[in-house]
């Protein structure tokens, strides 16, 4: 790689101003996405390296922001104690971050980025990147949510769901309730859900998919689990998280009504108290480590080139 490339360099490979490729790279300024993707093809190309005074607006206070939809459920509990642990051992600190609010962009993060107030974002929650501010550029990776030009670590959620749909017939269970965590996962459905649904389907066995409500409080989450679940009408029930199957199992336990549960993640805390639970692992260890190892290469080389997806494989617990 070139390190004599200059910034006329890739304007010239661009075809556009030294101007709009300044723009594109202090993302100080709108540029039209169809030229944003352009020059960030040519940094590529040319293997132009930013200048050290631009790296140093996003290191020099080695503090990265996580951004989760909650810390209530174990497994974002488990996964920031692993960020954590990772960017210490190379010298970063985090800054945790609840934003759930379906109202909210990226953009606030985006801007204290930019004014190097931040390093990098990890972020896990579904708040959307505006295309003109989209960038590969940039220093953020995400956990199992897919965001415009961000790199996404994440389990294949549509092995988990194959394998929890194939134990449950292998078990004779024929009236199947799927129960979501979240409603967004039911509009388009999220991976764990099809991949139940393609083996639940193919057999033709009876399965109904309902929903509740992931921002409310557990209070809420119980009322809810109890409108759904009042009477003992399905074999199996299906959950697309272990909290959830948790929540449903105390439910069945006071009706005196004992359906197999199932979950998913394998987090410690919800075997602690729930050992019978059929669920998929997640690899969270092995996730937050290439996570950390992603972001901090991008934070000190921009132009370096990473996957958009990189998926893991679940282990199912049974």
């Amino acid at each position: 790689m070139n390190m004599r490339v200059s910034i006329t360099d890739v304007a010239k490979k661009a075809q556009v101003s030294i101007a709009t490729v300044s723009r594109v790279i202090n993302q100080n300024d709108y540029v039209a996405p169809e030229t944003r993707k352009i020059v960030e093809a040519a940094i590529k190309k040319t293997g132009y390296h930013l200048p050290q005074h631009h790296l140093a607006n996003h290191t020099k206070n080695k503090i990265i922001e996580v951004i989760l939809p909650s810390v209530t459920n174990p497994l974002y509990a488990k996964f920031y104690q692993e960020i954590e642990r990772n960017l210490a051992a190379e010298n970063y600190s985090s800054l945790l971050k609840i934003d759930n609010d379906p109202t909210h962009t990226l953009e606030p993060y985006l801007t204290a980025l930019k004014k190097g107030k931040i390093a990098g974002i990890i972020t896990s929650s579904n708040l959307p990147i505006a295309d003109q501010n989209a960038s590969n550029l940039l220093p953020i990776v995400s956990f199992d949510r897919h965001l415009n030009k961000v790199t996404v670590l994440k389990c294949n959620n549509l092995d988990g769901g194959y394998k929890i749909a194939q134990k449950v017939l292998s078990l004779g269970k024929k009236n199947i309730l799927i129960l979501s965590g979240n409603r967004a996962d039911l509009y388009p459905l999220n991976d764990r859900l099809k991949g139940m649904l393609s083996v639940f389907n193919h057999y033709k066995v009876n399965v109904k998919t309902t929903y509740i409500d992931f921002e409310s409080s557990m209070m809420v989450k119980k009322i809810q689990i109890a409108q759904i679940i009042d009477s003992p009408k399905f074999d199996a029930i299906c959950c697309t998280d272990d909290v959830t199957a948790l929540l449903v199992k105390q439910h069945t336990d006071e009706m005196n009504y004992h359906p197999l549960i199932t979950g998913f993640d394998g987090t410690d805390f919800i075997h602690s108290f729930f050992p019978e639970l059929i669920t998929v692992k997640q690899p969270i260890e092995d996730i937050t480590k290439l996570m950390c190892e992603i972001l901090i290469k991008k934070i000190h080389h921009p132009s370096k080139h990473f996957e958009p997806e990189y998926i893991f494989p679940v282990t199912l617990l049974d």
